[in-house]
């Protein structure tokens, strides 16, 4: 990443909290969207065990109604009537209650409820459910009626219609009314089952979109700002170089371990002369490239397991492992002499530029980065007194 890449948040904790509602949102809709789907199923299968239970007792009860009556007419019995009459009672109820909603339907001028399959068999020929079951009801009571009983032959002869509708004309088609009942309530419920599949999947395509779509990039974009965080924590945002914190903190687990191992470390403190002059003659951004180009020439020519830092406006320090006080000396002057051979080049403008340093080469196991540095620090004040463009050991 680079120092001066720009990453803008604004408000992240808002972004987050934004971004987690409307993704948790659309899922609770989309949830809430089965869970009412899943109520409609089991009402509707509640309403069509309610319906098929009904339109099954018409079968049973059409033949309850007949047997009764017969006995009544064979034995005069009159139980035998109170239930035949109870039979067709509740028959007619039953009817009533399933073809409630298609004559409300029809009273309010709308379209009847019932498919074109129901409404043919309840209405039209050869079934007439409608017409037969009233006929039915008609002939049933006209039979109980009767004052005479079978065993004198005393009684009319259409008495015995009823049995011709009960056995033939309208048992198949109450029978038929329940397969047709059965068979559209299977249908409503796997629609709906489908539907709620259909809902559950994209209920499990969202999750996945709003990861690779949603959280993907966020967690990026912050992880991005996280590490961006980091690296201005760590880094000097104009040169690239370590900051002051971030060298000490290095520079202390360094020295530890070197001290350890037995091994020479060393520090170097550069300065860049005359930068006031630099400034003040060509201006700050002038100024701040040279200090630019002088970290890029002191990060090129120094090994990677060395650490280079810019620890204050125009003051560098190196970090030099497995380096001596003469080894840190032959360093530091081979770096004062590229950068004094490198000029700083602006619109074509070179501008000569050199920098003092001081070394000083940590050998006593107490020695802390600090004094380390002081120490540097007061051998470069030196090699300014010097005339700078120069080099001192401390």
């Amino acid at each position: 990443m680079k120092a001066d890449e720009p990453i803008v948040i604004k408000n992240p904790g808002r972004l987050m909290t934004l971004t987690y509602v409307f993704s948790l949102s659309v899922i609770a809709v989309l949830s809430l969207a089965i869970l009412l789907m899943l109520d409609e199923v089991i009402t509707e299968q509640n309403y069509t065990g309610r319906i098929l239970n009904i339109s099954g007792q018409q079968r049973m009860l059409s033949q309850r109604a007949s047997m009764f009556a017969v006995d009544f007419l064979q034995t005069g019995s009159q139980n035998s009537k109170r239930l035949s009459i109870a039979a067709i009672e509740k028959m007619k109820q039953n009817h009533r209650f399933l073809l409630a909603p298609h004559f409300e339907a029809i009273g309010k001028n709308e379209p009847s409820p019932l498919s074109a399959a129901l409404f043919e068999l309840y209405f039209m020929p050869p079934a007439d459910v409608d017409k037969k079951i009233r006929l039915f009801e008609g002939e049933i009571s006209a039979a109980l009626s009767e004052s005479g009983d079978l065993v004198s032959g005393n009684f009319s002869s259409g008495s015995l219609m009823f049995l011709q509708l009960a056995e033939n004309d309208l048992l198949t088609p109450l029978h038929n009314i329940v397969e047709q009942y059965e068979k559209e309530s299977l249908e409503k419920v796997n629609a709906l089952r489908n539907a709620q599949n259909i809902v559950l999947g994209i209920i499990i395509l969202t999750i996945f979109a709003e990861a690779l779509f949603i959280f993907r990039p966020m967690v990026s974009k912050v992880s991005r700002f996280a590490t961006k965080l980091q690296y201005d924590a760590n880094f000097d945002y104009l040169s690239g170089l370590l900051n002051r914190r971030a060298f000490h903190v290095v520079a202390e687990q360094a020295i530890a371990t070197q001290h350890r191992l037995k091994r020479p470390v060393s520090v170097v403190m550069i300065d860049i002369d005359f930068f006031k002059q630099i400034n003040d003659t060509y201006g700050h951004e002038v100024g701040d490239k040279a200090i630019c180009h002088v970290a890029k020439l002191l990060k090129m020519s120094c090994r990677n397991a060395d650490s280079v830092a810019r620890i204050g406006g125009e003051e560098f320090a190196l970090l030099l492992l497995d380096t001596d006080g003469p080894g840190a000396f032959k360093l530091a002057d081979k770096l004062r002499e590229r950068i004094s051979e490198n000029p700083l080049d602006i619109d074509g403008k070179l501008i000569n530029i050199t920098v003092s340093a001081g070394v000083f080469c940590i050998s006593e196991e107490h020695e802390s980065i600090e004094s380390a540095l002081s120490k540097a620090d007061d051998a470069l004040y030196k090699a300014k007194e010097n005339g700078r463009n120069y080099v001192q050991m401390a």
